[in-house]
């Protein structure tokens, strides 16, 4: 089944990524003008012309691929103050390792949020292979992750 391709609408234009395949394949970018003929650029050309006018974390962020994730493992720290229990105002450190799209990885290390773990090999997210794997996630796993997820949800709420 053929993606539609995504649009981004203005008054004046529209510009239009994953229109047919060489598009996807060339990283083809499709502006059309309301009063001229359309025309392509590609994402490199454009990213050229940009890297001027932006910064490298927001051109990072602005060019992650839709239909695959590069991942790395990233290393974060959770900071903990207790209150009760272990002895309060007693800080406790935890570390956890996670993947993370590489992208925005390494702008999160650039800012000494994360760390990526370079010992690890990087790997590629798939559209097919999410697929695969949400066909084959069961109720029960769903369930642990969304206390998983509540639980860290409630640490942030505490903390503030």
């Amino acid at each position: 089944m053929a993606k539609k391709a995504v649009e981004l609408k203005k008054k004046n234009y529209t510009i239009q990524v994953n229109y047919s395949p060489k598009a996807k394949k060339e990283k083809l970018m499709k502006f059309i003008p309301k009063a001229n003929k359309s025309f392509e650029i590609s994402a490199n050309e454009m990213a050229s012309i940009l890297v001027g006018q932006l910064n490298s974390e927001e051109l990072a962020a602005t060019f992650v691929e839709s239909d695959r994730i590069h991942v790395v493992d990233v290393t974060r720290q959770i900071r903990v103050v207790t209150d009760r229990d272990i002895k309060k105002g007693e800080e406790i450190r935890l570390e956890y390792t996670h993947p993370y799209p590489i992208e925005f990885a390494i702008i999160e290390e650039g800012m000494k949020i994360a760390k990526i773990n370079r010992d690890k090999q990087a790997f590629t997210l798939t559209a097919e292979f999410l697929d695969s794997v949400k066909k084959k996630t069961t109720k029960e796993q769903k369930r642990f992750i969304e206390k998983f997820y509540a639980f860290f949800r409630d640490l942030l709420r505490k903390k503030k």
